[in-house]
């Protein structure tokens, strides 16, 4: 991991002198290990973890869909209209 971030350094410093680097992490077994998640913590990289056993959709995707049941949490709809309006509306507010 020291290697990384001192390639990124070198390479991207672009990417390092914001507020870091933003690691996006897979849930393979050896990733979250206690050490790979200390050694993270230490270089102070922020963490975007993907859903587990879906290899085929993207962390924006899951986060988005996560959102939009956040939304829904206590609705109910009547009529499809009603549903199609909210579902307008949530992605007219993603963008």
């Amino acid at each position: 991991m020291d290697n990384v971030k001192r390639a990124f350094d070198e390479k991207r410093p672009e990417l390092t002198n914001r507020k870091g680097v933003v690691c996006h992490q897979d849930n393979a077994k050896l990733h979250l290990s206690l050490a790979t998640r200390r050694k993270l913590y230490g270089l102070s990289w922020d963490i975007v973890l993907h859903l587990p056993y879906c290899p085929d959709l993207a962390p924006s995707d899951f986060y988005m869909f996560r959102n939009l049941q956040n939304t829904l949490m206590g609705k109910k709809f009547s009529y499809l209209e009603d549903w199609k309006k909210h579902l307008q509306h949530f992605l007219s507010m993603c963008h």
